[in-house]
C-alpha cells in the first residue's frame, strides 16, 4: 500500500499568479504526526489530484452545493457580503474558465466552470436550495436576520430569467447563522410536497408553497428548540424513516445542553414531542454524518485538542433520567420573571401565563392536549411586579402604575389590563399574595409604624407584628384540617407563619366569618430560605445547599428533618414537589432541589436525597410542578430565556460517545468537519479543518470508528481579521464536484475558495 504521509498534491500552477505560484511549489507537504503503524492499517488510499483556487475577491460566505442549472453537475454558490452579491459557480466541462481583473492583477478561476451573480439588498447570513413548488427547478432559500426575511429566488428552464425573480417572507427573530434552514419531504392532500424549516428564536417554523406557483401556502411555528439555538440539524435520529428536528444552542446558560431535539410522536403527522439529548459542557458543535445508517454527531472541545463524537441510543435508565423540553420565550431575557398556572382559555387544562417583566409584556402558554405552545405576547403595565391567574384572569401587580391590572383572553393573546381599586394606598403596597378561598385578594401592606406591616383580605385586616427588615413577598400554601397557610418570607429571618381559618354561615342570621391565627415558629426553620408547599400542613425550606422539612400542627410549627444537598458549591435556588409516578397511592410527596451552584438537579423523598443529575438549571428564576393532562406531573422551571419542561422520560433517547480522539499538538483545534466517501472504499471519512494550526488533516472510516490517514497544511494559512471571521480555513465541504465518483475537498479560505480533487491511488494505477 502506497504511503500517503509521503505524498504531495500536485498543484495546477496555471491557475495561480507567478509569485504565489513558485511559493506553493517549494512547499513540502507536512503529515500530522501519523505513524507507520497507522498507514499499514489503513483501508484505503487518499490521494489529490491537484488543486484549483477560485478567486471571489472578497471574504465569502455562507455557501452551499447543489445542482442549480439541473444539468447533473454539482455546482457552488457563494454570499459575499462585500459585493452584496451571491455567486453562483456553474459546473461547465466547456467552459474556459473565468478571467478577471482585481487590484490590478489578472486572476483566472479554472477551466470547466463559470460564474453567475445574483444581487440581494440585504446580508445573507444562511441559504438553501430546494424545488420549493414542485415546478422540476431547484429553488433557493437565503435567510437575512438582519432584514427579518427570507428571500425565495425561484429556478426556471431559461437561463436568463433563473433566479431573476424572488418573493419575501417576512419574518422576525429569525436565528443567526450559516446552518439555520432544513427541508423535509412529506405528502399533503395535494400530493407530494416539499417543506422548507427555518429556525427562529421562537422555536422551527415549517414553510410550504402551492404546487406549481409561488404562492406560500403554509407559514407556522410546529415546534420549539432550544434557547439561543444556532444550529438545525434535519436528520432521522431514532430509525423511525421520519426526519427529527435537531437544534444546536449555544447560549450560555444552555451550555450543559447545547443539542435538543424534537422527536416526531410514532403515527402522528404534524404532532412533535421535544426532550434533550445531550449534555456536554464544553463543546463546540461541528457537524454530523451517517454511518451506518445511523448519525453520530461531532463536536470539538474548546479548551482541548480532542474531538469527539455521540451517537443516539435508547435511555438505559429511564428512572434516574430527565427528559427536559424547551420552550424559547425570549433571546434578550425576560429579566425578574414570573409564571403562574391556571385555566385562561376555558378547555380545562392548565395554561401557564409567563411574566416578561423586562418588556412589561404578558406570555401565554397554551396546553394543548398535554403540550405546551406559546400564545401572543401581550402588553402590559408597565415595570411589572408579580402575577396570579384565577378563574381564567390574568392579575398583574405594578406600583408604578397604580396597583393590579386584570387581562383577560384575546385570541391567541391577552388584553391591556385594567386597573382594579384597592382597598388600601398603593403607596403602602408591598406584596401581593394570592387569593383566599372567599375569593378575596390578600395583599401585604405597611403597617402604620415603622415596622408594622398588615394582611389585607377584603374589608378585614391584620397586622403581623413588628419585623426588623420590610418582607419580601406573601404566599398562600394548603394547610391542615382545610385552612390555609400564609408564609411572610423576610430577608434574612426566620419567616412568619399564619392560618387563615373561616367558618361558614348555618343559619339566616348568621354570616361566614374569617379570622387569622399566628402559628408558632422555631428559629430552626431557616432564615431567609425559600419556601415550597410539600402537601397540606407540609412546607419546604430550602437555604444555600440544604432543605428543611417543616409540620405544621395544632398552631406550632416544627422541623422534622433536614435533606443536605450533596457536592461542594451547592446553591438552591429554586424546589418543587413532584407526583412522579402517577400508579403511586400515597401521599408522599417526591422533592426536586434544583441547585444552581453546580448546575443540578436533585431528586429525593422526604428521607434522603436519591439521585442527582446534570442540567441546564442556571438562573432558575422560579420552579413548579403541574399536571399538564397527562395525569402524571411534570416539573415547570423559569429561567431568563425559556421555560422548560421536565419530566421522567418513557422510550426516550440519550446521546453517548462513540468516538473520541486527541490531537499530538495541545494548540490543535478542530474547528470545521465535513464528511464523505474519500477513498472510494464504501466507508465514511472525516475531513478535519484544524483551524489553530491552518491544516487539514484526513480521518479514514473503519470499523473502530475514523483513523488518521492524511495531513498537511493548506493554502493560504493567515488568520483574516475583517468581517468577524475567525482562523482560516473557516468552512469545509465534501461533495462530487467533478463528477468522477470520489469525494472532493473544498475549502474556504479568505478571500478565494479551494477545492482539492479527491484521486484514488489504486485506480490512478490502474489506469496507467
Amino acid at each position: 500500500m502506497p504511503q500517503c504521509e509521503k505524498q504531495t498534491p500536485s498543484l495546477p500552477l496555471r491557475s495561480l499568479p507567478l509569485s504565489l505560484a513558485l511559493i506553493l511549489a517549494l512547499t513540502v507537504i507536512i503529515p500530522l504526526g501519523i505513524s507507520e503503524a497507522h498507514a499499514q492499517d489503513r483501508l484505503g488510499d487518499f490521494g489529490f489530484s491537484g488543486m484549483d483556487v477560485f478567486r471571489l475577491g472578497a471574504a465569502g460566505g455562507p455557501w452551499h452545493a447543489a445542482d442549480l442549472d439541473s444539468d447533473g453537475d454539482l455546482d457552488l454558490t457563494i454570499w459575499i457580503d462585500d459585493r452584496g452579491e451571491l455567486v453562483h459557480f456553474l459546473r461547465d466541462p466547456e467552459s474556459e474558465g473565468f478571467v478577471h481583473m482585481e487590484a490590478g492583477n489578472t486572476l483566472v478561476d479554472p477551466a470547466g466552470w463559470r460564474r453567475m451573480e445574483t444581487s440581494v439588498g440585504a446580508s445573507v447570513e444562511a441559504l438553501t436550495s430546494v424545488d420549493l413548488n414542485q415546478d422540476g427547478w431547484t429553488d433557493l432559500v437565503i435567510s437575512c436576520p438582519g432584514a427579518d426575511r427570507l428571500e425565495v429566488f425561484w429556478g426556471s428552464e431559461n437561463e436568463e430569467s433563473r433566479f431573476k425573480r424572488s418573493d419575501r417572507v417576512r419574518m422576525e427573530d429569525l436565528a443567526r447563522g450559516s446552518q439555520t434552514l432544513g427541508t423535509e419531504s412529506g405528502i399533503t392532500t395535494e400530493g407530494a410536497a416539499t417543506a422548507l424549516k427555518v429556525l427562529t428564536e421562537d422555536g422551527v417554523r415549517t414553510l410550504r408553497w402551492k404546487k406549481g406557483t409561488t404562492t406560500l401556502a403554509e407559514n407556522s411555528l410546529t415546534h420549539g428548540s432550544a434557547g439561543g439555538a444556532r444550529f438545525l440539524v434535519p436528520v432521522d435520529v431514532n430509525g423511525d424513516q421520519a426526519l427529527d428536528m435537531i437544534s444546536v444552542s449555544t447560549a450560555s446558560a444552555d451550555r450543559p445542553y447545547p443539542v435538543r431535539t424534537r422527536l416526531r410522536v410514532p403515527g402522528a403527522t404534524e404532532e412533535w414531542s421535544p426532550e434533550q439529548l445531550l449534555r456536554v459542557e464544553s463543546g463546540r458543535y461541528l457537524g454530523h454524518t451517517i454511518t451506518g445508517e445511523e448519525p453520530i454527531f461531532f463536536f470539538g472541545e474548546r479548551d482541548r485538542p480532542v474531538l469527539t463524537g455521540y451517537r443516539v441510543v435508547p435511555v438505559s435508565t429511564s428512572q434516574d433520567q430527565l427528559g427536559v423540553r424547551v420552550i424559547p420565550l425570549s433571546a434578550e431575557g425576560l429579566g425578574k420573571s414570573r409564571m403562574a398556572q391556571g385555566d385562561i382559555d376555558a378547555d380545562g387544562d392548565i395554561d401557564v401565563v409567563v411574566l416578561d417583566a423586562k418588556g412589561s409584556r404578558l406570555i401565554p402558554i397554551f396546553n394543548e392536549d398535554g403540550d405546551l405552545f406559546p400564545g401572543k405576547s401581550s402588553p402590559t403595565l408597565q415595570k411589572p411586579e408579580d402575577l396570579l391567574v384565577s378563574e381564567g384572569k390574568v392579575y398583574v401587580f405594578s406600583k408604578s402604575e397604580g396597583g393590579i391590572g386584570v387581562s383577560k383572553l384575546d385570541g391567541r393573546g391577552l388584553s391591556f389590563p385594567d386597573l382594579q381599586p384597592m382597598k388600601r394606598s398603593v403607596d403602602s403596597l408591598v406584596a401581593v399574595g394570592g387569593f383566599t378561598p372567599s375569593g378575596d385578594l390578600l395583599t401585604m401592606h405597611k403597617g402604620s409604624g415603622r415596622s408594622d406591616y398588615d394582611l389585607v383580605y377584603g374589608e378585614q385586616q391584620f397586622p403581623i407584628g413588628k419585623v426588623n427588615r420590610e418582607p419580601s413577598a406573601v404566599r398562600l400554601f394548603p394547610g391542615a384540617e382545610g385552612s390555609t397557610l400564609i408564609v411572610v418570607e423576610i430577608p434574612f429571618e426566620s419567616p412568619k407563619l399564619f392560618s387563615l381559618n373561616s367558618k361558614a354561615a348555618s343559619g339566616e342570621e348568621e354570616v361566614s366569618e374569617t379570622w387569622i391565627d399566628e402559628i408558632e415558629a422555631p428559629a430552626t426553620i431557616e432564615s431567609g430560605g425559600k419556601i415550597t408547599s410539600l402537601a397540606p400542613g407540609k412546607i419546604l425550606v430550602t437555604q444555600k445547599n440544604r432543605a428543611r422539612i417543616v409540620e405544621i400542627t395544632a398552631g406550632k410549627a416544627r422541623v422534622i428533618r433536614q435533606l443536605d444537598v450533596p457536592g461542594t458549591g451547592a446553591e438552591v435556588t429554586a424546589s418543587a414537589a413532584i407526583q412522579w409516578n402517577a400508579d403511586d397511592d400515597s401521599d408522599r410527596s417526591e422533592i426536586v432541589l434544583i441547585d444552581q451552584g453546580n448546575s443540578m438537579i436533585h431528586l429525593g423523598n422526604e428521607k434522603e436525597v436519591i439521585s442527582s443529575q446534570e442540567g441546564p438549571f442556571k438562573k432558575i428564576l422560579q420552579a413548579a410542578g403541574y399536571d399538564l393532562g397527562n395525569g402524571t406531573e411534570e416539573l415547570l422551571l423559569l429561567n431568563d430565556r425559556a421555560l422548560m419542561v421536565v419530566a421522567r422520560p418513557e422510550g426516550s433517547l440519550e446521546m453517548i460517545e462513540s468516538f473520541s480522539r486527541r490531537a499530538n499538538h495541545e494548540n490543535s483545534r478542530i474547528t470545521a468537519i465535513a464528511s464523505g466517501d474519500l477513498n472510494g472504499d464504501g466507508l465514511i471519512d472525516l475531513a478535519a479543518v484544524d483551524g489553530a494550526r491552518g491544516e487539514l488533516e484526513i480521518l479514514a472510516g473503519s470499523a473502530k470508528g475514523f483513523v488518521p490517514a492524511l495531513g498537511f497544511p493548506v493554502f493560504e494559512r493567515k488568520t483574516f481579521s475583517g468581517g468577524g471571521r475567525g482562523v482560516e480555513p473557516r468552512a469545509i465541504l465534501v461533495e462530487d464536484f467533478d463528477g468522477d465518483g470520489l469525494d472532493d475537498v473544498v475549502l474556504m479560505i479568505h478571500d478565494r475558495w479551494i477545492m482539492y480533487p479527491q484521486q484514488n491511488l489504486d485506480n490512478a494505477r490502474d489506469s496507467r
